[in-house]
């Protein structure tokens, strides 16, 4: 119901006198209005057109912006040019305006209806004025403290010639980059207010005005931004293994115009990373931001060799405008290597037993996982070694060896006593320590037969062969070996069969000697068997019977 009456209301005050045709009010209307002099006292002239003759012209003026004083009518128009359908009309008598600014509404009158044009012309019987004393202060500002002082005075000139305050109005200050601030004029007619400023800014003070004041304009003002220098710093852990979530951290600061460096917070910081190759391309991972104490935190899974940084006002497309009020910083890039976590499968220690002395071969292969959690073979500069202990608390590296670039690799030490092996690879650069399963491998002294000899050579068949020679065995020297059972076996020519033939013990200082008869060619063979202390050896020696 208000919207109702509200828009009767309009309708009512735009056609005042009767309800009119739509088509008929189409063509009723002003065409333009002019004032003839300035000042005071002018004649008005009004272009109009009309579906039928135009009646009558009528102009009223009414106080710019608001002013009291009593409106002017003049209803003096006559035709001048053309015809009252189409033509132009003009007051016989100049009119005169009291003091002040004037709009100049039109009213046109045909046989059906009456029009109203609403400011269509200006009297100007208003005061000039001026603006003087204008400052910005300071008149350079960062973005920590983007705000200055802006003053003037508005004066206008009075008949005499003599320029006098004028109080009560608003004058605008509008930048050409940003939101304009107004003050409102004292009774010495000076101005004082706040702006901020993001940027280098030329601006003026502008008064648009009022009934009795003309509007004016200062000159232009500068305001400078100037940019803060900032600092970045970046730190990465160490020691960083593949698949293990870290935090890259850093901390941010600026140094303000009187030099001091504080923490820098709510800013977002760019972190980085390149990859270790002959000519690094750096990769933007995210932002971070900066907390109060300018810290920060940016959450990595490291899966490569490589170098982190992070930076600060990047003007990238996306990102804060920070860097018109900062400078650019970079933290130093931190270089860092991505070791592997590691473990070794398929150990395996032989032969087994060993004799003392002789070497233990042992293989296997290491596993590395990847930061997405899978398990692959080793690279080629993962390394191995070959440990030994007999309490499986103490151990002493045996040997070392590289992988093969499947992960797999076999190494030796020398087995001097029973105990046991394992695979450790080292802790380095590219690769966590890793340990294999143990291995337990018996070390037996070694024994030899020296002075072997089966004759005679040739035997006589149905002869008898004597088989001979001294056993020996291995301690902190090497010493014959007494009371060893020696058993003999014999091999005939074009046979793959060995014959057990009897045994024998040594005497006191090793010897053996025994006879057996000779009944066809073949190879005969002294044995000393192994036993829970000493490796196995044999002789061998062919005899050829005739």
């Amino acid at each position: 119901m208000r919207r109702l009456l509200a828009l009767v209301t309009a309708l009512a005050v735009a056609f005042s006198l009767a309800a009119v045709p739509a088509d008929a009010a189409a063509t009723l209307r002003v065409i333009s209005t002019r004032v003839l002099s300035p000042g005071a006292t002018t004649k008005i002239e009004v272009a109009a057109e009309s579906g039928l003759d135009i009646t009558k012209v009528r102009a009223v003026t009414e106080p710019y912006e608001g002013g009291s004083a009593t409106p002017l009518t003049a209803d003096d128009f006559e035709l001048v040019e053309g015809t009252a359908t189409n033509g132009v009309w003009r007051t016989k008598t100049a009119v005169t305006v009291d003091p002040g600014r004037w709009w100049v509404n039109v009213e046109l009158t045909n046989a059906e209806q009456t029009v109203l044009a609403r400011h269509r012309a200006t009297v100007d019987n208003g005061a000039d004025t001026v603006i003087s004393d204008f400052t910005v202060t300071p008149d350079v500002v960062d973005i920590e403290n983007p705000s200055a002082t802006f003053r003037g005075r508005l004066m206008s000139r009075a008949a005499n010639g003599d320029l006098v305050p004028v109080a009560g109005e608003t004058l605008r200050l509008i930048p050409d980059i940003g939101q304009f601030a107004t003050a409102v004029s004292g009774a010495d007619g000076r101005v004082e207010g706040q702006a901020s400023f993001s940027g280098y800014t030329r601006m003026s003070l502008v008064y648009r005005g009022s009934f009795l004041y003309r509007p004016t304009e200062s000159g232009l003002g500068t305001v400078a931004m100037r940019r803060l220098n900032t600092r970045l710093t970046v730190d990465v852990p160490e020691h960083l293994v593949a698949g293990d979530r870290v935090n890259v951290t850093g901390r941010l600061e600026r140094e303000d115009h009187n030099g001091v460096w504080a923490p820098l917070a709510g800013k977002q910081v760019e972190i980085k990373f390149a990859g270790s190759a002959p000519e690094p391309v750096w990769t933007t991972l995210g932002r971070a931001t900066t907390g109060a104490g300018g810290a920060f935190t940016f959450l990595i899974n490291p899966s490569e060799d490589g170098a982190w940084s992070a930076s600060f006002a990047t003007d990238a497309l996306g990102w804060p405008a920070d860097h018109p009020g900062y400078f650019r910083s970079e933290g130093q890039p931190r270089y860092r290597s991505v070791a592997y976590r590691t473990s070794v499968t398929g150990f395996n220690a032989t032969p087994e037993p060993v004799g003392r002395g002789e070497n233990v071969k042992a293989y296997g292969r290491v596993l590395t996982r990847l930061a997405d959690g899978r398990w692959t073979g080793a690279p080629g500069n993962a390394s191995v070694q070959l440990q030994f202990s007999t309490d499986r608390r103490t151990w002493s590296t045996k040997g070392a060896v590289g992988v093969f670039r499947d992960g797999t690799f076999s190494v030796e030490g020398r087995a001097d006593r029973t105990g046991y092996w394992r695979a450790l690879v080292p802790k380095s650069d590219s690769t966590e320590q890793s340990v294999s399963g143990n291995d337990n491998v018996e070390v037996r002294y070694r024994t030899k037969i020296l002075d072997f000899n089966a004759a005679p050579e040739p035997v006589k068949k149905g002869g008898t062969v004597t088989v001979m020679g001294t056993v020996y065995r291995q301690t902190s020297k090497w010493y014959t070996y007494g009371g060893k059972t020696v058993v003999f076996y014999f091999l005939p020519k074009g046979s793959s069969k060995w014959v057990y033939m009897g045994k024998q013990a040594t005497d006191r200082i090793g010897r053996f000697r025994k006879g057996f008869k000779a009944t066809k060619d073949g190879t005969w063979r002294a044995y000393s068997g192994a036993t829970s202390t000493y490796a196995k050896t044999y002789r061998e020696d062919y005899v050829d019977v005739r």
